[in-house]
């Protein structure tokens, strides 16, 4: 697979990822880098990034992992938990990295952390291949 023809699609592909602000950054077998520049549509109401900010975020990094095998693929599940506030981020960055890429599941582990590099969270998300070729 070219995996920069994989992060100029997902780039370029309109829909929310793209409205929210997220940007591939690096992909390879089995691995995506994510960041989101934050603005006030991230917040909470107790000055934090929302939770659901995080989680689409770290949903969007794992996707692009496991796309990163070749085929589309749909969540099955994720699981998140969230370690610190994002209290005064600028930005978001998620990282991807394969725990599993089976045949019809794959799973990932991703970290979201800071500009600065402090956990904000980590998740454990589970894909299905659709088994259908991505064509780049």
């Amino acid at each position: 697979m070219d995996f920069q023809k994989l992060i100029d699609f997902r780039n370029q592909f309109p829909g929310f990822t793209r409205e929210m602000g997220m940007q591939v950054t690096e992909a390879s077998n089995g691995y995506a880098r994510v960041e989101m520049k934050l603005d006030e549509r991230c917040g909470n109401p107790i000055g934090s990034v929302h939770g659901g900010v995080i989680f689409a975020l770290a949903d969007t990094a794992g996707g692009v992992a496991a796309t990163s095998r070749g085929s589309f693929v749909t969540t099955v599940t994720g699981n998140i938990n969230y370690l610190n506030p994002a209290m005064s981020a600028k930005m978001l960055i998620a990282t991807a990295k394969e725990l599993k890429a089976g045949k019809n599941i794959l799973v990932y582990d991703v970290s979201v952390t800071d500009e600065k590099e402090h956990t904000v969270a980590e998740a454990r998300m589970t894909y299905y291949s659709l088994h259908k070729e991505v064509k780049l």
